[in-house]
């Protein structure tokens, strides 16, 4: 007997619906296992020098991101640009160049969002950011290309005189990056060929860049200098008409005496230029030789020697064998933490300590990456708080000077810019007990870099002091005579 269908065995209908069930589940399965997975936002991210920049990184897929590490990295330095860890912000690690200058959106964690803003822009600041993430033992990154831009000035032109048979121009500008490119291009809109082009970077990493054109008698019509941005493809153009005597109406009498008239400067230029630079060498010898004895005077004979005392190190500062150098390291050290370790910033006591008299020392920052460094050296109550953020101020019982990146500081409060060139990067530091004072003075010319009055020691032994918050460098304490 033929049963009717539907009667006595499984349709097609519930095969399927069994078989899709088992399939939903078996997807829930997986990605309820899945790993971390992050991802960027897949182009490079423009932003101006001076202004504000977010970088964007999410979880994939959207989960709930605030129980996660996050780690914001330089790519090209592998240090930490920020650090976040359970609802809470790391700054230990932090580079000193980004020092108060990042946030990690909080609003956006909850639904995966890992957007990290950095303020004030500078061209330092251009590169590959890696945005990490790790947690419950899986982990996952992805890369940002940040491209930082400025655009510069109004091209500046001017003449340089008779060259080759026509007029040298001369084009400047200044507040550029990345370099621009420098075009010459005449009324029609052809382009002329430079005779000469040279760039350079100011402290703050912005290009000049200047360029030189012959001009003859055949270009007609206003001369264009034109300063362009590839990046943000922006330009700055000025102009300038030469007027047509400057190459037919010149008598020959004319041309004939041009060189003697030029020598004749010259002569009269190259004579005032000796004189004064006769007495200008004169006054800074005299200068000099002044510096030189208020240094005798300031720095004592008895100099001390200063060595760093392990016992306070941060775990990630490594010393050298004689204890006369620091330097730091991204990992930390295995070592033990005691109450007189450090363990925030990145700091290291002297092992003396001076309760009278006058002591002087000299410390030295080296290395490839010193001018993008973060450091400062000065002196700290031996009470001096060791665990958690420490104000580095005098209310905390620190006076010291901090170097960040080419800009010295005195760490008053608040911290004040002090405006030396060049920065030196050999300093003495003085202590006088009696009088509560506490020098900087640069070693490579004896110039006064400040001078704190009137601190608080209250009646403690005062100790050395350092940070030294960039990987890539070291501090040195120095045996050194004048």
């Amino acid at each position: 007997m033929v049963l009717p269908w539907g009667c006595g065995r499984p349709s097609l209908t519930s095969h399927a619906r069994g078989l899709l069930t088992s399939l939903v589940t078996l997807l829930l399965l997986r990605l309820g296992s899945a790993q971390l997975r992050v991802e960027g936002p897949g182009h490079s991210v423009t932003a101006t020098v001076g202004q504000d920049v977010v970088l964007p990184c999410h979880l994939y897929p959207q989960r709930d991101a605030r129980t996660l590490e996050v780690r914001w990295i330089r790519g090209e330095f592998s240090e930490t640009v920020h650090h976040y860890r359970n609802g809470e912000d790391l700054y230990g690690e932090q580079m000193g160049a980004y020092v108060g200058r990042t946030e990690l959106a909080r609003d956006g964690l909850s639904a995966g969002s890992l957007d990290l803003r950095i303020v004030d822009l500078r061209p330092s600041d251009d590169g590959q950011y890696v945005c990490t993430v790790e947690g419950a033992g899986a982990y996952d990154e992805a890369i940002v290309e940040l491209k930082v831009s400025a655009t510069g000035a109004d091209p500046h032109l001017s003449l340089g005189g008779y060259e080759a048979g026509g007029v040298r121009v001369l084009c400047r500008s200044a507040g550029w990056y990345p370099l621009p490119q420098l075009l010459w291009r005449d009324a029609r809109g052809q382009h002329l060929p430079s005779v000469s082009q040279t760039h350079s970077q100011d402290q703050e990493g912005l290009f000049e860049i200047e360029g030189a054109v012959i001009v003859t008698g055949s270009v007609e019509g206003p001369l264009s200098c034109v300063v362009r941005s590839s990046r943000l493809q922006q330009e700055q153009e000025s102009s300038l008409h030469i007027a047509a005597p400057f190459f037919h109406n010149a008598q020959p009498w004319k041309v004939a005496l041009a060189p003697v008239l030029v020598l004749l400067a010259v002569s009269i230029g190259l004579g005032v230029y000796l004189f004064r630079k006769k007495a200008a060498q004169s006054r800074e010898l005299e200068k000099q030789a002044a510096e030189l004895a208020w240094r005798r005077f300031l720095l004592p004979q008895n100099r001390v020697k200063v060595t760093l005392d392990p016992h306070t190190a941060h775990p990630q500062l490594v010393l050298s064998q004689d204890n006369r150098s620091v330097r730091r390291e991204t990992q930390k050290q295995q070592v033990p933490d005691t109450p007189e370790r450090f363990d925030y910033w990145c700091c290291v006591l002297g092992h003396e300590e001076f309760r009278e008299g006058r002591h002087c020392w000299l410390v030295e920052g080296e290395g490839a990456w010193l001018k993008y460094s973060w450091w400062a050296v000065g002196v700290a109550r031996a009470s001096v708080k060791r665990k958690g953020e420490i104000d580095m101020s005098p209310g905390e019982g620190i006076w010291a000077v901090e170097y960040d990146e080419g800009q010295l500081t005195s760490l008053t409060s608040p911290p004040t810019p002090l405006s030396l060139s060049p920065v030196p990067t050999r300093i003495w530091v003085c202590l006088d007990c009696t009088q509560g004072q506490v020098s900087f003075i640069s070693a490579d010319n004896g110039v006064e870099i400040f001078t704190f009055t009137a601190a608080s020691f209250n009646g403690e032994s005062i100790r050395p002091w350092f940070l030294l918050e960039t990987s890539g460098i070291q501090l040195c304490l120095r045996d050194s005579t004048l």
